[in-house]
């Protein structure tokens, strides 16, 4: 029969089990510090996530903890430097607290821990995945605490500092953005994002808040556009890409369009041009090289109809529904060849996306449409389009349905005659229940004119699907533009795929 303890033992086993296991992390500790090259300074500068590599034991690490936010007490009242606000969260640096708490002229990275100084000797790819990462979030920790020594508030010169510091120590972490480290930047801003989030009842943080906050204000972008029967139309009135009216911006495809003397085109010459298009089309073979002409000469007549109803468009504009009038089109706006930056792209990037896939939620995907028979080059082209969306997480049935209407209005691709995407021989755009174009395509192909819908109709991309189609109009189809940034998700992927 098991004995009843008395209340007397219970107090003095309460009061010795901390006493007890202070001991055992101490000892622990004393043979783990040796192994690592603990000191006091950085012994200080030891993180939560540190501490779960020294302390197996949650519980230890609770305790240990607790001691060194005592001893990190004790050591700033001694030395007067890092004031701390009531509820923990460090004093914003002023110019009277003395020069250790400035921002240094010359930024040097801090310490680093072995861990995440073994994973960037050894270049660890990790770095760059577009997924959540170990090695990466080590890294974003180490320079946050770092940066809080001085503000909880970092702005532009401060982040360039540290990010541009890093890059040049280790070069490889450089993304393929425009100053080389926007993915580190973006995961930075968040870290701090969300270190302050609880801390919002502060009258430091609710001050700096009011300040630089971002206001919220309504948007309707995404809603789309009804015509007079009620329908839903796919957004339109994109503004990123317009024809270009100064010489100096010009490139050479778009220079002939603004030689041409038939850019005054007035309404009665716009009508017999377009009704000899129309009558042209009619006959059992085109001359195309004639429509071609004919569409120079009411190009810019033509741009103002585009925002119109997409039936009332194709109405007005049938030589469209023809690929190879409509890749004339988009070099004729746009001045871009999308067919060979689309091959050459594909060319460089079709294994790397591939192989990108081959890990995660996408597996499965990846696996069922390798097993299609008679792989070839082409269809591993294909694969690595039709796997896109699965990599960013996104809506496939915005980009593509087989044997089936598109479930929204947007530009979307409709295969047919197969059971399978990547045997479908013949496939169609269809966009606001209208059929855009059709006919006997390949996957590459059917993504180029789904690009162009896009480009000459000026549809915006949906949420759904933006990133997949951001990343072909910026990678796929190599169409730069300098006013638009690339999106930290499309930005993060490029990344993974090109180390």
């Amino acid at each position: 029969m098991q004995k009843k303890s008395s209340p007397g033992m219970k107090k003095t086993t309460m009061l010795w089990t901390p006493m007890f296991m202070m001991r055992i992390c101490s000892l622990h500790f004393t043979t783990v510090s040796t192994e690592q090259q603990i000191d006091g300074e950085t012994l200080l500068g030891l993180t939560e996530r540190m501490t779960e590599k020294l302390f197996p034991l949650m519980k230890q690490q609770v305790i240990f903890l607790k001691e060194l936010e005592k001893l990190r007490n004790t050591s700033s009242l001694a030395q007067q430097t890092s004031p701390m606000l009531c509820d923990g969260l460090p004093a914003e640096p002023s110019s009277h607290q003395g020069a250790q708490e400035s921002w240094p002229a010359l930024y040097t990275l801090p310490v680093l821990p072995p861990e995440l100084q073994e994973a960037l000797q050894r270049k660890d790819p990790s770095f760059k995945k577009k997924d959540k990462s170990h090695v990466r979030s080590l890294l974003i920790q180490v320079l946050f605490d770092n940066i809080t020594k001085y503000t909880w508030y970092p702005n532009h010169k401060k982040y360039t500092d540290v990010l541009g510091c890093l890059i040049t120590r280790f070069p490889f972490l450089r993304d393929h953005s425009s100053s080389g480290y926007e993915t580190l930047l973006e995961c930075l801003r968040n870290k701090f994002k969300k270190e302050r989030s609880p801390l919002v009842n502060l009258a430091t943080v609710q001050e700096m808040k009011k300040k630089f906050g971002a206001k919220r204000r309504r948007v309707m972008d995404h809603v789309p556009l009804e015509d007079p029967l009620g329908h839903q139309r796919a957004k339109r009135h994109r503004s990123e890409y317009t024809i270009q009216t100064s010489w100096g911006d010009c490139n050479p495809t778009q220079k002939i369009v603004l030689d041409h003397d038939g850019v005054g085109e007035d309404d009665l010459s716009f009508r017999e041009h377009i009704n000899a298009m129309n009558n042209e089309l009619c006959r059992r073979q085109p001359d195309f090289p004639n429509i071609m002409d004919r569409m120079k000469r009411t190009l810019y007549k033509r741009v103002e109809y585009m925002a119109k109803p997409t039936e009332e468009v194709m109405e007005m504009f049938p030589f469209l529904q023809v690929p190879e009038l409509m890749h004339h089109e988009m070099r004729l706006r746009f001045g871009q060849d999308m067919e060979l930056s689309l091959q050459n792209a594909l060319s460089l990037l079709t294994s790397n996306i591939i192989r990108a896939a081959q890990h995660g939620s996408q597996k499965e995907l990846l696996s069922s449409l390798l097993r299609t028979e008679a792989n070839t080059d082409n269809l591993q082209k294909s694969v690595a389009i039709l796997i896109l969306p699965a990599l960013f997480k996104e809506n496939s049935k915005f980009l593509y349905c087989l044997n089936e209407e598109p479930p929204s209005s947007f530009p979307t691709i409709i295969l047919h005659d197969s059971e399978t995407p990547l045997l479908a021989s013949r496939a169609s755009i269809k966009m606001d229940e209208v059929t855009i174009t059709s006919g006997k395509m390949d996957i590459p192909h059917a993504l180029q004119c789904l690009l162009e819908v896009y480009f000459i109709f000026g549809v915006q991309y949906p949420k759904q699907i933006k990133h997949t189609l951001s990343f072909a109009e910026r990678y796929l189809f190599q169409m730069a533009n300098g006013q638009k940034p690339v999106s930290i998700p499309v930005l993060k992927l490029y990344n993974q795929i090109c180390s």
